[in-house]
């Protein structure tokens, strides 16, 4: 079983025990989950951000980059493979 599905397991059974439901009735309790939410994504974009500058300053290519580029290469080979029919039909 992988991860994310058994997180989603666990959280299905805290959500059926009734003092974990009472306590996210509590509006402060909600604000702090909601909190922690958006402290997880602040921290992972900084690490991104971070990781980013880190790559640039090691001449190093990012996950990003190399997408691109492998998207370029996929093109230009679609556009060989068209070229080298046309030859072949001309």
């Amino acid at each position: 079983m992988d991860v994310k599905r058994e997180l989603i397991d666990q959280a299905v059974k805290l959500m059926q025990n009734p003092r974990v439901s009472r306590a996210l009735q509590n509006p402060r309790v909600m604000q702090g989950v909601v909190g922690a939410m958006q402290l997880g994504a602040k921290v992972q974009k900084n690490v991104e951000t971070g990781a980013t500058v880190v790559a640039r300053g090691l001449n190093l290519a990012t996950q990003e980059q190399v997408d691109e580029l492998r998207g370029e290469i996929d093109r230009l080979r679609d556009q060989l493979a068209d070229a080298e029919r046309d030859d072949g039909n001309g």
